[in-house]
């Protein structure tokens, strides 16, 4: 049993570097292109076993090399992989751009991310009953998502949903969600309301809050977080660093986040570790190599 559970993707990154993007029509020249294992729920799963927390990967890989390559990562870095299953559709992929200021367009093509059905569910329904806390987000089949939602809620478990990349939900799953981490766009998308500004981050946050979503925690990317409760609201500032690359930085974001609340933190603690973690992952290149341990997080808050 792990006190971590991640349900989630694998995604192989090929990452383009760039000036700037390209508009509709136009073609331009690229800087590089490398390839870098990532994918929402395998980020998320390797930022908590960096941080010492005791987790789960649970997904479907493809048969091939880059399904060979995360085997690899989980044994590397000892995260438990028993229902990791494979499927003879091919690791997902994901084109991702980068220009020179470190922000990032991402494409994913989900393959075999999408074959964990329901089939796959059953087999892990015993896990989900034992797990303290469930990190979950929206790179696998959405009907298949839903329902482990619904089945970890009956049996007490604690949800973080990251909903990524963002679809509508209805409110009846969103009541169920202990803790909800949009960025301003997932925010606004979940909501139909403008995140443009801090004051309309709130307002839709307390929607969220009105749909039943205990813990609402709204990424602002270098501005920090909000954490939202029906009892408190509290803006809790980021740190500022150079910014190379923003991929993985709310995956890294999320670990952190499920390893300081299991660990008994409080919620703007626990936010503020988290932030931490997103701010140093900008610093380097890549998903999963840009994660980083509980000793770099710690000298990091020390100054």
């Amino acid at each position: 049993m792990a006190k971590i559970t991640v349900v989630g993707s694998f995604v192989m990154d090929n990452v383009a570097k760039m000036q700037k993007f390209p508009e509709i029509g136009e073609t331009i020249l690229g800087e590089s292109l490398e390839l870098f294992p990532g994918g929402k729920g395998v980020n998320q799963c390797v930022s908590v076993a960096r941080l010492g927390g005791d987790v789960e990967m649970i997904g479907m890989l493809g048969k091939d090399g880059n399904g060979d390559v995360f085997r690899q990562i989980l044994k590397d870095e000892n995260i438990k992989s028993e229902y990791v299953f494979s499927c003879d559709k091919p690791t997902a992929v994901a084109q991702v751009q980068i220009n020179a200021d470190g922000q990032n367009r991402i494409c994913v093509i989900p393959s075999a991310n999408y074959e964990f059905g329901f089939d796959e569910l059953e087999k892990i329904d015993e896990r989900l009953k034992t797990t303290k806390l469930l990190i979950l987000q929206l790179e696998m089949r959405l009907d298949v998502t839903k329902e482990i939602i619904r089945r970890a809620h009956s049996y007490g478990v604690k949800i973080l949903l990251n909903p990524a990349p963002a679809v509508k939900l209805e409110k009846e799953i969103l009541g169920i969600v202990d803790y909800l981490t949009p960025n301003e766009t997932e925010l606004s998308i979940l909501t139909g309301m403008s995140t443009d500004t801090d004051e309309e981050v709130l307002q839709a946050s307390k929607r969220l809050l009105s749909y039943g979503v205990k813990t609402v925690v709204a990424t602002l990317g270098g501005r920090g977080a909000l954490a939202a409760t029906e009892d408190s609201i509290e803006f809790i500032k980021g740190y500022k660093v150079k910014a190379i690359d923003t991929v993985a930085a709310g995956d890294s974001f999320n670990g952190a986040l499920a390893v300081a609340l299991t660990e008994g933190n409080p919620l703007n603690e626990a936010v503020k570790f988290a932030n931490a973690m997103g701010a140093l992952t900008v610093t380097k290149r890549g998903a999963i190599p840009s994660l980083h341990t509980r000793k770099e997080i710690e000298e990091f808050l020390s100054f």
